[in-house]
């Protein structure tokens, strides 16, 4: 039997944009590609070549991310980045919050706040940023 581990988490990004034509942070370099389950042998070649270019990985992918732009640019909280997913054959709770500490500690972005959670059938896990 499969052991599944449940991820949430949300990191909210402050940034001076003076303009709507300002560049975007590369969200891949700052927290991970993804390689999903129906993505070509390639990438699978590579996330298990490279597993610290891409977001955590189990057996069928790795989890996902989106990312939420304010649409007025004078805002300082900027960007919403939200991680999350279900990861089969994966049940380190420690090693992927601590992946999320590496990932929020390490930015060079300004990090408002930032939380995870991470369940599967043995535990919850959470951790909080803070300032």
């Amino acid at each position: 039997m499969s052991v599944w581990t449940h991820v949430a988490a949300v990191v909210r990004i402050d940034d001076f944009r003076f303009s709507d034509d300002q560049p975007i942070p590369d969200w891949d370099e700052i927290f991970g590609k993804e390689c999903l389950f129906d993505a070509p042998s390639e990438v699978w070649d590579d996330c298990e070549a490279h597993p610290e270019k891409y977001l955590p990985c189990g057996s069928e992918g790795t989890l996902q991310k989106t990312a939420w732009i304010n649409p007025d640019s004078h805002m300082v909280a900027a960007y919403t980045v939200t991680i999350f997913g279900d990861l089969r054959d994966y049940e380190n709770l420690d090693e992927i919050i601590d992946w999320f500490k590496e990932k929020v500690d390490s930015s060079k972005i300004g990090i408002r706040q930032a939380v995870i959670t991470a369940t599967n059938v043995y535990e919850t896990k959470t951790w909080a940023y803070e300032l």
